[in-house]
Parts: structure tokens; sequence; C-alpha cells
């Protein structure tokens, strides 16, 4: 299912819906939005080796990365010092697969500066227009980075808008705040399915099945 939400509805965690529960639901600003991500996610990636980071003063992160990185071998891990901004843009530059364990912050009254934090300070929205190439695939399982502003015209503006109007094809964010033990539980799910082929709605939505605090959605082309 596609739902391409206007006002308010922007910020609803349709994956929590009873009568949605199971099924493969993807969240896109507008269907033109939705039907270039689908061009381009076939698109050739130029970053194969998934990248995995983890920022600071979390307890789980870096596990959640050595988790990830076992499903997925060959990863590049940015932990500890290595897990600056700077390294950070470059390895997301062109990348086939990104995880960001980081804390996320929303700025609703300036969504540009919506930010991760690393090792040695914020990466912010705006950071993101330095980007040469987008990410093909981006999981950020941090509090609330799916959460969006939207202003006249219904233009959604946020860090995952500004990845999926950067052309990102696919965004995986949470819109509320989610336990560490359920996030770490989800995505641990969420990648195993990724390496078995499954695509991206699909198997957010088999991870997420029977957590009801698991706010996470697919944007983008699922």
């Amino acid at each position: 299912m596609v739902i391409v939400p206007t006002g308010a509805l922007s910020g609803v965690p349709w994956s929590l819906c009873d009568e949605l529960s199971g099924l493969p639901v993807v969240v896109a600003p507008s269907a033109l939005a939705w039907m270039t991500a689908q061009r381009n996610r076939r698109a050739p990636a130029f970053g194969v080796a998934p990248v995995l980071v983890a920022g600071p003063d979390l307890d789980y992160a870096e596990a959640e990365v050595r988790t990830v990185a076992a499903i997925h071998q060959g990863s590049r891990e940015l932990v500890g010092e290595k897990a600056t901004v700077e390294a950070t843009l470059a390895a997301l530059n062109g990348a086939q697969l990104v995880h960001l364990a980081a804390h996320g912050h929303h700025e609703r009254e300036n969504v540009l500066f919506s930010r991760l934090d690393l090792r040695d300070g914020p990466l912010m929205a705006y950071d993101l227009q330095r980007l040469e190439l987008a990410p093909r695939h981006v999981v950020l399982s941090a509090c609330d980075l799916g959460q969006s502003v939207v202003r006249s015209g219904d233009e959604i503006l946020g860090f995952t808008a500004a990845l999926l109007y950067l052309g990102t094809p696919t965004v995986i964010s949470s819109v509320t705040p989610i336990p560490d033990d359920v996030a770490a539980h989800v995505m641990t799910g969420y990648h195993r399915e990724i390496a078995r082929g499954t695509q991206p709605a699909a198997a957010l939505a088999i991870a997420c099945e029977g957590q009801e605090s698991a706010s996470f959605l697919c944007f983008g082309s699922g």
C-alpha cells in the first residue's frame, strides 16, 4: 500500500494501525515522488559495501552496528572516533545501504537544522546537500527523524524528506520515539529480511509484527 499523506496526516504512525498490521506500507510525499523513487531504485549504486554508523552517548549503538555487520558481511563500520561528520558524509555518498544508529533531533522551527549526533558534532539535514550522489537505502535507527513539517502546497520537510528530495529511493525512519530494546529488535529483524532479498516495505512489516510501539515507516519507493 502506498500512502501519500496530506497536512497533519504526515505525522501518523501508519505501521501501528490495526488495519495495516503486517502489510507492506510505503509513505511518499507525492505520487510523482513515489514514481521517481521507483526509477531511482533501479539505478546502479556507487558504493557496494553497507555503511554502518554508531553515534555517541547511546548504550546500544555499537552493539546494534555489530549485529547488523554480522548480517551484512563486508560492511564498513564507523564507530567510536571514526564516526565523524566528514567520514559519515563521505561514506554516505552513493552508498548502497546505510544504517545510522545515532541520536536524532527533529527541529520543527527550522527543519534543515534537524540533525544526527556524531562523534565530533551534528550531521545537519542541510549537510546532505553536499553529497554528489544520493545513498540508495538509508535506515535511521534514531528518535523520530521520520517527523516532518508540512508547508503550503503540502511540501514535506525534515531529515527524512531531505534524503528523499536528494534522490534516496528508500528511507526507513520513525515518526515517534521508540524504546531502545524495541528498536534493536526491529532493526535486527529488518536487516535479516533485507539480506534474504525481501523488499524494504515488506521487510519492515515482518520485523515490526507484534511490536506495538514500533512506529518505523518505509518512505520513498518501498
